[in-house]
């Protein structure tokens, strides 16, 4: 019988081919690239656009392999006579889990270097550290085939043949062994790397958890008792994984022994995941009053992604600190050494010290930070202040109290609106039908009359600069001329640059032949076709247009800046920027509509997208103060498209910006169009799609306001009960929103091309072109009444939009006078309101077309209530 450690290489060899092979035909079957370990995209090697455009096949693929034949061959090499074919298995099972990780995070170190991320190395570090443990996950559920192929060659060794060797270390690390090694480590990189994972990943928010394991100049403060929970489960888990296998493998070698810590960390690693996914089970599950819950009563199953994520964390947990776990055990056994007087080993102690030490303080370095600026109000825009519309600006979070939108004379501002896409420059998929409705001053007035405050103006970047370097005046003129219109009529604008599936020039030329279950992608909007780079991928559209190959690798190339893409756009933010400078009408700034996942999520969709709204927002402040009466506007900054999509998505990073005025706008889409829905199933309720947001904006320390919502189809009459659960949700955040959308063309790429009637809000005959009116039951909850504005900070906010009734509270300065006090409440109908008060005076009723302003000064704690 051939002994075990002849056949490592060619087992080596079957473990690493199947594994590549399993790899490939997830990327091939997955084009989503969501599921798979590698997206098919990075098996492309032309043209090398940098180290990014090749980091799957340079960096990926190779440490894939490498790692996963050492740990073949140490594990065979190392494999005891008790070490049967199925602890094999399990064995090569999870030296494919802990290669796919180191493999993840090589690849992702390399995709991002040299990204101009505010943060550097610090960001850089937390997201791929946190992004190798769900790489980790997804490589779990696919290498069992070639964990068993590799085991196959296995052939148990018999005792007789395995030469007695000089053991320096014991056979078998019994449980105190064990558990001093493995709790070492932890114990001495826990606490930095703890905050990195689970506050300073880009899903940090979906904890909901504030750890507080920050480093401070003379200490560690360790926090909160919850986390150590989770690190002692880490080392209890790791240590018995630790003392188990060295009975069946021989650990005398440090190789075996760094192969065999490293993998009882990931098990240890995984159970401080799955302690963390137990103890967020009341909230996930509704059992508590925090955050999300009354999931029981919607019935969402968003305790299966939070799970996921959990344990995916705690994987990365065990990534960073496993490797320590071979100097921690030298520290032990040469201090054992050193004590019965064999001080020649004293530098072995050193020397593992310092390897210990070392790795603390890189770690540390990793450390995310988030120290942000406090917005300032400079002349031109106190200037403002007595005007209909005053600049806007944001009032830090204090306590308990969430940031928020106010004015500059202190009054929190909601912005209630809706979107308009009638600038947007479409595709057109059908030739001779319009793509927009005309916009006019009729528009605005409809929209005032519904009470609104703001629009969402979508802009494309393909009209304002068709040509690089070349704006188009006139489409310029036209933005500021709607803007005016807007505010002639009492809305704020919210500049948005809009992009549906990255821009028109991404439709697939006629005649495209696609696999079957795929479509020939469609145009929408977004970048001009000189701003598209797509190196051929395909322009075959699978599940969604957002995950269509093409659509991917434009966006994958726009956040690495290739061809200067990036850097473009934000000179064409400076450009707005300087425009409406010293405009008080334009609320902000909507930096980038749904962007787009790129070709290797999350990696691109968060850290390198936050790199972008980084460097957009630095061109815009630069512009504002260059230019005369300029001061800073809001900035409003989404999460990719798959928040839209699913209900969440991990965002940016905490700290990607510093900048004091910006506000976290996601599209709340859940039970609406999200994509669980098309299966019958709810990960993410549209309660806990608020609570997921809230818990968001509270991490970056921003407002929070909703950029898109809406069921499409709205004269569906399930949808009105949909629509008063949203409005309910979003009347208890205190927040404000624009629907989707106010007209849509029967041109629209996102219309039904044979349908006979289109429009979410006021639809369109598309026989006649003329007008439909809304659904009853959209104007009923869109007109609701809500507070335009309010001193101070609004404290509880109800509105009843089919009885009518009306109830807000707040606090606010004692003594205010004049605008700074003046609190304005729209109330629709006909019929007078009859508002009962405290702490309000001066209050007066004022008659609008459709509607009420109602009006007062409200100073210190006061209330209204109607109905």
């Amino acid at each position: 019988m051939s002994r075990p450690s002849r056949r490592a290489p060619f087992a080596a060899l079957v473990t690493v081919t199947a594994l590549l092979a399993v790899c490939l035909a997830a990327a091939y079957a997955d084009p989503t690239s969501l599921f798979a370990p590698l997206p098919w995209s990075a098996l492309r090697v032309t043209p090398v656009r940098g180290l990014w455009s090749v980091a799957g096949v340079a960096v990926f693929l190779p440490v894939l392999a490498l790692v996963t034949a050492w740990g073949t061959v140490v594990s065979y090499r190392s494999a005891g006579p008790t070490a049967g074919r199925g602890r094999i298995t399990v064995r090569l099972w999870v030296v494919t889990v802990l290669a796919a990780a180191l493999a993840r995070l090589a690849q992702t170190l390399a995709e991002t270097a040299g990204a101009a991320i505010h943060g550097g190395a610090r960001t850089l570090a937390a997201t791929a550290l946190w992004d190798c443990g769900l790489t980790a996950e997804r490589t779990a559920l696919l290498s069992w085939l070639p964990a068993l192929l590799g085991a196959l060659a296995y052939r148990r060794r018999r005792v007789a043949e395995e030469p007695r060797r000089r053991r320096r270390m014991p056979p078998h690390y019994g449980w105190r062994w064990s558990l001093t090694g493995t709790a070492l480590p932890l114990a001495l990189l826990g606490p930095l790397v703890g905050p990195l994972l689970w506050e300073g990943s880009p899903a940090a928010s979906f904890y909901g958890e504030q750890l507080s394991l920050r480093r401070l100049p003379f200490g560690l403060d360790l926090g909160p008792g919850r986390f150590a929970v989770e690190l002692a489960a880490a080392a209890i888990v790791g240590a018995a994984l630790l003392s188990r296998s060295s009975r069946r493998f021989d650990y005398t070698r440090p190789s075996h022994l760094l192969l065999g810590g490293w993998l009882a960390a990931l098990g240890g690693g995984a159970g401080a995941g799955v302690v963390q996914a137990l103890l967020a089970l009341p909230r996930d599950l509704g059992w508590s009053g925090g955050p999300g819950g009354g999931s029981l009563g919607s019935g969402d199953l968003f305790v299966i992604p939070d799970a996921a994520l959990r344990i995916g964390t705690g994987l990365s947990l065990g990534v960073a600190f496993g490797w320590a776990i071979v100097p921690a055990l030298l520290v032990i056994s040469r201090l054992l050494d050193v004590i019965s007087g064999q001080r020649r080993r004293i530098a072995s102690v050193i020397a593992s010290a310092t390897v210990l030490a070392l790795g603390s303080w890189l770690l540390a370095q990793a450390t995310p930070t988030t120290a942000t600026a406090a917005p300032s109000v400079n002349a031109a825009a106190r200037a403002t202040a007595d005007q209909d519309l005053p600049a806007l600006t944001v009032r830090p979070a204090s306590g308990s109290a969430p940031a928020e939108i106010t004015d500059v004379n202190g009054r929190q501002v909601l912005l209630r609106g809706v979107n308009v896409n009638q600038l947007v420059d479409y595709y057109a998929p059908t030739p001779g039908r319009q793509t927009v409705r005309p916009l006019g001053d009729g528009d605005f007035a409809a929209m005032a009359s519904l009470g609104f405050d703001v629009v969402r103006l979508d802009i494309s970047w393909s009209a304002l600069e068709p040509s690089r370097g070349r704006y188009d005046q006139a489409y310029l003129d036209k933005i500021r001329a709607t803007v005016a219109m807007a505010a002639k009529h009492g809305l704020y604008t919210d500049l948005d640059l809009h992009e549906d599936a990255w821009g028109p020039a991404l439709a697939a030329p006629a005649g495209t032949s696609c696999p079957a279950g795929t479509t020939p992608a469609l145009g929408y909007d977004g970048a001009p076709a000189w701003a598209t780079l797509t190196d051929g991928a395909s322009r075959c559209q699978n599940l969604s247009r957002d995950l269509t190959p093409a659509n991917a690798r434009a966006f994958t190339a726009f956040y690495h800046d290739t061809d200067g893409i990036q850097t473009e756009l934000t000179r064409t933010w400076a450009l707005l920027a300087r425009t409406f400078a010293g405009d008080p009408a334009v609320a902000g700034y909507g930096l980038l509509n749904e962007p787009g996942i790129g070709e290797d999520p999350p990696a691109t969709s968060s850290v390198l997208l936050g790199a972008y709204y980084h460097r957009a927002v630095q061109a815009i402040r630069t512009a504002e103060s260059q230019a005369t009466g300029g001061f800073p506007h809001l900035a409003f900054v989404e999460p990719s498209v798959l928040w839209s999509g699913l209900g969440f998505d991990a965002a940016p990073p905490r700290g990607f910006s510093t900048d004091p005025y910006l506000v976290f706008a996601p599209h709340l889409y859940s039970q609406s169009i999200t994509m669980d829905q098309s299966l019958g199933l709810t990960l993410v309720s549209v309660e806990r799609g608020f609570a997921l947001a809230e818990q968001q904006a509270k991490a970056y320390g921003m407002p929070l306001w909703s950029g898109e919502w809406g069921w499409f189809g709205s004269n569906v009459p399930q949808n009105g009960a949909m629509m008063r659960r949203f409005a309910a949700a979003e009347d208890q955040a205190r927040i404000g929103d624009a629907f989707w959308v106010w007209k849509q063309a029967c041109g629209s790429p996102e219309s039904d091309q044979h349908a006979s009637t289109v429009g979410n809000l006021v639809g369109v005959d598309c026989a006649t072109g003329k007008d439909l009116p809304p659904a009853g039951t959209v104007l009923t909850v869109l007109s609701r009444a809500y507070p335009r504005t309010a001193p101070g900070t609004l404290t509880r906010l109800a509105s009843g939009p089919d009885t009518g009734t009306f109830s807000l509270a707040g606090t606010a300065p004692a003594g205010g006078s004049g605008i700074a006090c003046t609190l304005t409440v729209w109330y629709p109908g006909k019929g007078k309101p009859t508002p009962r008060v405290q702490g309000v005076a001066q209050l007066t009723e004022r008659q609008q077309p459709g509607g009420w302003f109602i009006s007062g000064c409200a100073t210190g704690s006061y209330r209204l209530d109607i109905g």
